[in-house]
């Protein structure tokens, strides 16, 4: 008789492979998450620049920011809070509803607030008639809390 030779993976090989994939796996996975989100935090931030250079737009040719947002879609702006409408900016992004929160004659307020099925663990954005910047980084719905006034990482 012919002696056969080993083929395949013992019981003992199969799951040292699997415990070790699992480990790269749990390993991976977080790192992958915070970067996909950075990436989206970056898309939100140039929108709000985008949106705020169109309220600059509409501020020099009405001499307010009140009025911005279309809200009846005939391309005029007629009312001063709501979701940014194109004759404001067109956001590059579904990820982030960008609002204006407020507009007076003088200032006016942008946030970008993550919108489902997206978790909203990251936070809002906001950005302002003077160029100061929010972030909400513990997602509490305000940018109160120490540390919130910049996007900076």
């Amino acid at each position: 008789m012919e002696a056969r030779g080993r083929r395949g993976f013992s019981l003992l090989e199969l799951i040292a492979a699997l415990a070790i994939l699992s480990l790269l796996a749990g390993i991976a996975t977080p790192l992958y998450t915070q970067y996909v989100d950075r990436g989206h935090r970056t898309s939100a931030r140039a929108d709000l620049l985008r949106c705020a250079q169109g309220m600059e737009r509409h501020a020099s040719w009405t001499f307010s920011y009140r009025a911005a947002i279309d809200s009846d879609g005939d391309g005029i702006g007629d009312t001063d809070t709501g979701a940014v409408t194109p004759n404001v900016c067109t956001p590059s992004s579904s990820r982030h509803l960008l609002r204006l929160a407020d507009a007076g004659a003088a200032d006016f307020f942008l946030r970008a607030a993550p919108q489902s099925p997206h978790p909203a663990t990251d936070g809002a954005l906001g950005i302002d008639a003077d160029g100061n910047r929010w972030w909400d980084r513990n997602a509490d719905g305000d940018f109160e809390d120490a540390d919130e006034d910049h996007w900076e990482e």
